[in-house]
């Protein structure tokens, strides 16, 4: 059995952050042009912040739920290891192993708990999808995280909050990732949302945690 190293990665990290501080900076300009549109509110900082905790739930566009116990599990953890890649990484935390990353089950477990609560208990398991896999080792007890980069499908774009009782409803624009383009005077100009989802949170203990992402149309107040 190889012995886990921790050297040798530095420079793949970074390729890492710096594909996510592409993301974050997709987001930030989102806030930039909502600003030049006139339609910053006393909340933007509010919307910034569920911006941020959304990127890795809106990324790769997982299924919609009406209820976070009825969720896809795959999903979930695909959401909650991203979290992770999403956060400041430190260079020495993770131990890797033949050109992967170990992100252990108890990190991924407490990213789980952070997006979505305790209702659903997370049931450990392999992700693939097209673009990508995580492999989890029941040995290690461990989820082996390439060292690649993957461009999101959507960034999240929060337009309004509104709370009901203990919940806090979101409704986002999914902005696709790969479709801003420049205008003649160099600004980043987003393109027309793909999609409008409402996202509720539910308190407990506390905290908030997400209980469903829904369809939704378009508010009306930026319907043309």
């Amino acid at each position: 059995m190889s012995t886990p190293k921790k050297k040798g990665w530095a420079l793949p990290l970074g390729i890492i952050v710096i594909i996510f501080a592409v993301v974050g900076l997709i987001v930030s300009v989102i806030g930039a042009v909502n600003a030049v549109k006139g339609v910053v509110d006393n909340s933007t900082k509010e919307k910034e912040t569920y911006q941020k905790l959304l990127i890795p739930v809106v990324m790769n566009d997982i299924d919609e739920f009406d209820d976070v116990t009825k969720a896809n599990m795959s999903q979930l953890i695909e959401a909650s290891v991203w979290s992770i890649i999403k956060s400041d990484i430190s260079t020495d935390k993770y131990a890797t192993e033949d050109g992967v990353l170990l992100f252990p089950q108890e990190d991924v477990e407490k990213a789980f708990t952070k997006l979505f609560g305790t209702d659903v208990e997370i049931k450990h398991q392999s992700v693939t999808s097209t673009a990508f896999q995580f492999e989890y080792d029941a040995g290690k007890k461990a989820y082996k995280v390439p060292i690649t980069g993957v461009d999101p499908t959507y960034t999240p774009r929060v337009l309004d909050i509104s709370k009901k009782g203990n919940n806090i409803i979101l409704t986002v624009a999914y902005v696709s990732g790969s479709d801003w383009v420049q205008s003649e005077t160099g600004e980043m100009v987003p393109p027309e949302p793909s999609k409008y989802v409402k996202i509720t949170l539910r308190k407990k203990d506390k905290s908030y945690f997400i209980n469903s992402i829904q369809s939704a149309s378009a508010p009306e107040t930026i319907k043309k």
